[in-house]
């Protein structure tokens, strides 16, 4: 006996949210705020409005990797990577940037609580988004649930 398991997408609001790669939101607001020399530290609202897309990014992606497909299975887990890779490189660009050049001042950025935060949500999303996918598809295709 065999079966087929057939995921359809109707093309709604998942099907918009899950064409485009939000993690790189979490790595590009940061290199933007130090492009535009803005604080998250001394301008608050920033920092807890990168908070919000951080959380608003966790969610998205935790839903967007329910879907079985393979093709958007790899290209999340492309993403995953990338972010990864980026948000790696931004830290340590923020590091080797942030010391001063021969004892002056110039040049200081300062990892704060956003940055790490930042670094979690992306981090998170790498571990999250695949197991959650791999779940998801063991719970449809109905071999068990043990993980």
């Amino acid at each position: 006996m065999s079966g087929q398991v057939r995921v359809s997408n109707s093309g709604g609001i998942t099907s918009l949210l899950g064409k485009f790669p939000w993690v790189l939101l979490v790595v590009a607001f940061p290199a933007l705020m130090y492009q535009l020399q803005v604080d998250m530290t001394t301008q608050i609202h920033f920092g807890f409005a990168y908070m919000g897309i951080g959380v608003f990014v966790l969610f998205v992606e935790f839903f967007k990797s329910g879907d079985i497909n393979t093709a958007s299975f790899l290209l999340d887990l492309f993403w995953s990577i990338v972010s990864v890779m980026l948000g790696t490189a931004m830290l340590t660009w923020f590091l080797l940037e942030g010391r001063p050049a021969s004892g002056s001042g110039a040049g200081w950025q300062q990892l704060n609580y956003f940055h790490w935060f930042g670094c979690a949500i992306v981090l998170g999303d790498a571990l999250i988004s695949p197991f959650n996918a791999f779940r998801t598809a063991l719970r449809n295709l109905g071999l068990g649930t043990s993980v």
